[in-house]
């Protein structure tokens, strides 16, 4: 029992030490919106790089990419209040919404790719996030571009998505 204590003190002081380096993350990501004269910037090439970087370090890819996604997410909430969209009849496309975005922004649903189309086109929607299987590139407006893919790495319940713009 001894050595069960000193273990979860270790992890106490660890969780500590995390909670901490988060704080100081977010205080450094409200420094950078001053930076950018408070302007908003949705930069999902950046965020790539940074995702890159965290899996090059020693931890699991998978585990990475949903803490690191919840905390990029969390950090854009705070400049602004995107609005995005996805199918509302596929649920797995609602979870790796939320798995990607978090619960932080205003949420749309469409009844198809069309419909997510136009509500991208007419600028009811700042961005979607649709399954990759479901992305038809002969049905889109050419100003639609795909800025990222979730996950990066894997799967999310065997499937791939696009972040659209």
């Amino acid at each position: 029992m001894e050595e069960l204590e000193k273990l979860r003190k270790e992890i106490d002081q660890l969780d500590k030490m995390i909670a901490e380096l988060i704080s100081k993350r977010q205080g450094l990501s409200n420094k950078i919106l001053k930076a950018k004269g408070g302007k908003f910037t949705y930069d999902p090439v950046r965020e790539r790089k940074v995702m890159e970087k965290i899996f090059s370090y020693d931890i699991d890819s998978k585990l990475a990419e949903r803490i690191w996604r919840q905390i990029i997410a969390y950090n854009l909430s705070t400049q602004k209040k995107l609005k995005i969209g996805y199918i509302g009849a596929d649920k797995l496309s609602l979870a790796a919404y939320e798995s990607y975005f978090g619960p932080y922004f205003e949420i749309r649903d469409f009844k198809n790719f069309i419909k997510l189309n136009e509500g991208i086109n007419k600028k009811i929607i700042d961005v979607a996030i649709i399954e990759k299987s479901q992305f038809d590139l002969n049905k889109i407006n050419s100003k639609i571009k795909i800025v990222s893919e979730f996950p990066l790495n894997e799967y999310f319940h065997k499937k791939k998505y696009l972040i659209l713009k």
